[in-house]
């Protein structure tokens, strides 16, 4: 019984190192949980919308990233939240004013200006607005900012205008029931409550012309759209630089615009903190981009992600974990300069071939040279015959010492070589001095005397 009983709890105890051991081994390789406060906008506006999209892309990707959403009155206030450091993420017009404590990852869409109306306003143009109440967004917004700025340049002066700060919702509300003659404010194409607003039949989206109100010139002018969009920028881009043109198409908004309407707009970046570690600035880039399809089915303003513009004319610096991203593809040292090291490599080869050839050459005449050599030895041997007289034989040797001469001229000249062939070359030289030594001692010899 007390050996059952030990043998019970050392199974017990062995199924709990098993459980602790694999914990263990769970906790090692899944990353710890990070949380991540994300500063976007007003709920129901396009910031949030967007973040919402983001972080649930994201989350789902890599379910150790857990995001928080936080409501914000818009990108003044996100670029405060990173410079204060409570925000780690934040949706920030490319224009907002901030300090050396914001970061790029990547541009998501073009905010563009939308001019609305009430159809029963008499507005036709930026020219009709003087005297009208005109909403602009929430109070200290980026659209707020960067309307003002827009009809500052159109050549408004706020005694003109009677200007209301509103939360879009409630400013497209009041718009519908007249109670504000026109709504100017930056959004991606497709936000809600634009749509909301022109689907009740009282409002309608009306061009922006860069016209004060007391110029005269009929808006047809000014070309079509796409010529209208740079009109607009270019001249608003000299007192507010990051001012980009647009256009929103036809039928953007079921219906409306019955024409394409040339604006202007900014981009919507998606920032980050400096401190936020390079790895989670990386993945997240990555997401968005590995993920971009499943974001445009929930938001049509992530249509605009393309990581060939996504980094271009952008204010903040790009954080580090995302510039690691886009350089991915990057070619690397021999990828990029293949062609200049194939062009080289080629010039090497002609050249080696070249050398190889010379060579060659030069060794083929060398040998010529010795052949040469060979057959004037042979041509003195030859001359040797048994009626060879003393005369003869000192031509030939004189002959014989010019060879050497020249033989050994040309050697110190390197232009034969100390071979084989040299060698050969030699013994047939030294062979034929002694041919004519041994002619001569036998005609200087005395006849020999009859016993």
């Amino acid at each position: 019984m007390e050996t059952e009983s030990i043998r019970n709890r050392l199974i017990a105890f062995g199924l709990l190192a098993v459980l602790a051991v694999g914990f263990a081994a769970h906790r090692w390789v899944t990353p710890n949980e990070t949380i991540l406060t994300f500063a976007t906008g007003q709920r129901g506006g396009l910031y949030h919308e967007l973040g919402q999209a983001i972080a649930d892309e994201v989350q789902q990707a890599h379910p150790h990233l857990r995001i928080q959403l936080v409501e914000t009155t818009g990108s003044l206030d996100n670029a405060d939240r990173l410079h204060k450091q409570t925000a780690h993420l934040a949706l920030l017009q490319n224009d907002t004013q901030a300090g050396a404590h914001v970061r790029s990852l990547t541009a998501i869409h073009p905010e563009l200006l939308h001019f609305l109306c009430h159809r029963e306003s008499g507005i036709q143009s930026l020219r009709d607005l003087a005297g009208k109440t005109v909403a602009l967004g929430p109070k200290g917004s980026g659209s707020e900012k960067f309307t003002r700025e827009f009809l500052r340049f159109a050549g408004f002066s706020e005694s003109q205008l009677t200007l209301v700060n509103l939360p879009l919702k409630e400013a497209t509300a009041q718009l519908i029931t007249g109670n504000v003659h026109a709504l100017l404010f930056l959004s991606g194409l497709g936000n809600d409550a634009c749509q909301s607003a022109l689907q009740s039949g009282q409002v309608r989206l009306t061009p922006l012309i860069p016209l004060t109100p007391s110029t005269s010139i009929p808006p047809s002018n000014l070309g079509d759209a796409n010529n209208e969009a740079h009109i607009l920028a270019e001249g608003f881009r000299v007192h507010y630089p990051y001012a980009s043109p647009h256009i929103i198409p036809l039928l953007a908004y079921r219906g409306q615009p019955t024409q394409p309407i040339g604006t202007v707009g900014v981009k919507a970046v998606l920032a980050c903190h400096p401190n936020l570690p390079d790895e989670i600035a990386e993945l997240i880039t990555r997401t968005l981009y590995e993920y971009r399809a499943a974001l445009f089915q929930k938001h049509s303003a992530f249509s605009s992600l393309d990581e060939q513009t996504s980094t271009t004319h952008l204010q903040f610096p790009l954080h580090s974990g995302a510039e690691y991203y886009f350089q991915r593809t990057d070619p690397g040292f021999f990828e990029k300069y293949v062609e200049v090291m194939g062009f080289i490599l080629t010039l090497m080869l002609i050249l080696w071939s070249v050398i190889v050839w010379a060579q060659r050459w030069f060794l083929q005449r060398r040998k010529n040279r010795i052949d040469t050599y060979y057959e004037e030895i042979d041509e003195v041997i030859n001359h040797l015959h048994d009626g060879t007289n003393l005369e003869e034989i000192n031509e030939l040797e004189t002959q014989l010492l010019k060879i050497r001469q020249r033989a050994s001229a040309e050697l110190v000249k390197e232009k034969l070589a100390a071979d084989e062939s040299y060698i050969i070359y030699q013994n047939m030289l030294n062979g034929c001095e002694s041919m004519l030594v041994r002619m001569r001692e036998k005609i200087q010899a005395p006849p020999e005397k009859d016993a």
